[in-house]
């Protein structure tokens, strides 16, 4: 039977621990990079995000609340939900114009949140 040196089983298994420990190391680097990549967006979708908010002119938004207005009196007691679809526009987009014409005293609403209800009135003409 051939048996092996003690020297030379110890530098195998010094290897093979060696092989062992530079793989996992690999592993682990590329499970930390996997990781923190997805906790940072890309630099394109930083960029993209910055700047998209345009301020509208009070002239936009003037004629944005005749339209809202008008989608209003066509639908009374609708939700934002609905007049923002005959408007043509996005719920969000109608916050500031709204608040105008109530102001103005030309729209009132009730309710509260998502159930809020907007009627028109017979306020001062602009």
């Amino acid at each position: 039977m051939h048996t092996k040196t003690p020297a030379t089983l110890e530098s195998k298994i010094e290897r093979l621990v060696h092989e062992h420990m530079v793989e996992q190391q690999r592993l682990v680097k590329a499970a930390v990079e996997r990781a923190f990549s997805v906790l940072a967006p890309a630099p394109s979708v930083a960029m993209q995000r910055q700047g998209t908010r345009v301020r509208r002119s009070s002239g936009a938004v003037a004629n944005l609340a005749k339209r809202l207005l008008d989608a209003v009196q066509a639908c009374p007691g609708e939700t934002m939900t609905v007049i923002a679809a005959h408007v043509g526009e996005k719920p969000r987009a109608l916050h500031r114009p709204m608040m105008r014409l109530k102001h103005e005293g030309r729209v009132r609403s009730a309710g509260e949140r998502n159930a809020t209800r907007y009627f028109p009135m017979g306020g001062k003409a602009t």
